[in-house]
């Protein structure tokens, strides 16, 4: 069903009355992240994780045309769309629980959105930390339910995507200890009407 959901919605996808709010803000946020961290440094490895049709991987190759990029995503339909958007890129169809079977490393890890309709979130931490070089960095967004309205609001945007679990972040900050550690929190509120959007930075645990 998961797929089908996705796959219905991805020729919708830049239409969504969420990419004003919530999507394109993101996207924003994470460019800013980028530029603030690696100003200068043209040829790195980056990896969007639920890279859905691509939107971002076109503003990274925009600004940092150097940036070797990689999108997976587990929608045929998606991946489609930002192929033919993005050719420079790679894209790998895959389901975010089989990242244990790749091996390849990055400078940056971006996951932007897709987070809460993982099953099994604390084994796609465990595999991203393992991809991730060491001294790279991940940045995970997602609409938080941090608090009853937050919660209030992500109910019925199940009923549009499908079954997803939104973590406060004190469940998202216990997920991660094991593996990566926050180096920075910053936080989306465009309207009133919106939940919560959490921007975590993480990098690996010193060992």
């Amino acid at each position: 069903m998961a797929f089908k959901i996705w796959d219905f919605w991805a020729s919708r996808y830049d239409k969504l009355w969420v990419q004003k709010y919530s999507l394109k803000p993101t996207r924003n946020y994470i460019l800013k992240l980028i530029e603030k961290g690696y100003r200068g440094n043209k040829h790195l490895k980056v990896l969007d994780l639920g890279c859905g049709p691509g939107e971002l991987i076109e503003e990274i190759e925009k600004r940092y045309g150097g940036y070797d990029i990689t999108g997976i995503d587990y929608s045929e339909a998606m991946l489609e769309i930002s192929m033919k958007r993005n050719p420079k890129a790679d894209h790998i169809c895959m389901d975010a629980a089989e990242l244990d079977k790749y091996d390849d490393e990055f400078d940056i890890i971006i996951c932007t959105h897709s987070f809460p309709y993982y099953k099994d979130k604390a084994k796609v931490i465990a595999d991203l930390s393992n991809i991730l070089k060491d001294d790279g960095r991940i940045f995970v967004a997602f609409a938080s339910g941090n608090s009853f309205y937050d919660r209030f609001c992500l109910f019925f945007v199940k009923f549009t995507t499908g079954k997803a679990c939104y973590p406060s972040d004190f469940q998202f900050r216990e997920l991660v200890k094991p593996w990566l550690e926050i180096e920075e929190l910053g936080v989306i509120k465009e309207k009133f009407f919106m939940p919560r959007i959490a921007v975590y930075t993480l990098k690996k645990v010193k060992q």
